[in-house]
């Protein structure tokens, strides 16, 4: 999982330290997903620790998702944000 400025933030952006899901021990974290997310295979690309750093954010695959099949939920289309969150990120 990668820190920036020593904050514990997912390579999508999310703050793993406020997510309930990670706190509670629910979700390994990105470390588990490396082979399987495209968020993850970007960053690791370009070199950067988090898409929130990429002078392309929100880029499509923010728009658009990609399609991820897990054992839990089955075959869905992960998108980390809403359209009205990605807007206001594309105005700054």
């Amino acid at each position: 999982m990668p820190k920036v400025e020593n904050v514990l933030c997912s390579y999508c952006g999310i703050v793993c330290s406020f997510c309930k899901a990670y706190t509670k021990g629910l979700c390994e974290g990105c470390d588990a997903h490396a082979d399987e997310c495209e968020y993850i295979k970007c960053c690791i690309a370009k070199g950067i620790k988090c898409c929130l750093q990429c002078e392309e954010f929100p880029c499509t695959l923010h728009f658009e998702g990609f399609p991820w099949e897990t054992d839990e939920y089955g075959k869905l289309r992960w998108k980390v944000y809403s359209d009205v969150f990605l807007e206001i990120f594309k105005r700054v």
